[in-house]
């Protein structure tokens, strides 16, 4: 039985990066009974997705999985079964700090701690499509590690 019910990607604005790894985690999860979702720490108002991270995911036949921002509330988005990967560990440490608003507890780690390489996914805010390119097939890689641990997990 896989040990999580629900992984919640967390990045700053949840505009690129965590929808990206939203949107993978998605593609590669099959019918696993698996909640994936994703999150912004600063989320004021719902803003549309980065059109150069919609791009990206179009032209890697990967569908947007939502169109606008989504703020991190813990008392709601944590329930039972909650993996939460950040994509920086500045950010995992903002997401710590509000353990004690988690609905039930979490495991909380970086995506590429999880994938098992201690690595952070910076913003690609500013970039050029092809920085946006190279920061999705990176992601790619780190959630399709994660994905591989994760589902191995299941079996044991």
């Amino acid at each position: 039985m896989m040990p999580y019910k629900k992984v919640l990607f967390i990045c700053t604005e949840n505009v690129c990066r965590s929808v990206m790894a939203e949107a993978i985690l998605k593609t590669v999860k099959g019918d696993r009974p698996l909640t994936v979702e994703s999150r912004g720490l600063v989320v004021l108002f719902p803003e549309p997705l980065n059109p150069k991270a919609v791009a990206i995911l179009k032209s890697n036949d990967v569908e947007p999985p939502k169109e606008y921002s989504e703020e991190f509330v813990p008392e709601r988005d944590v329930t039972e079964g909650t993996l939460i990967l950040t994509m920086s560990a500045k950010e995992r440490q903002q997401v710590e700090v509000m353990a004690d608003r988690f609905a039930a507890p979490a495991d909380v780690s970086t995506l590429g701690e999880y994938a098992g390489e201690n690595t952070d996914i910076e913003s690609p805010y500013g970039g050029t499509l092809a920085d946006y390119g190279a920061y999705y097939e990176y992601i790619d890689i780190l959630v399709k590690m994660a994905a591989e641990k994760l589902f191995r997990e299941e079996t044991l």
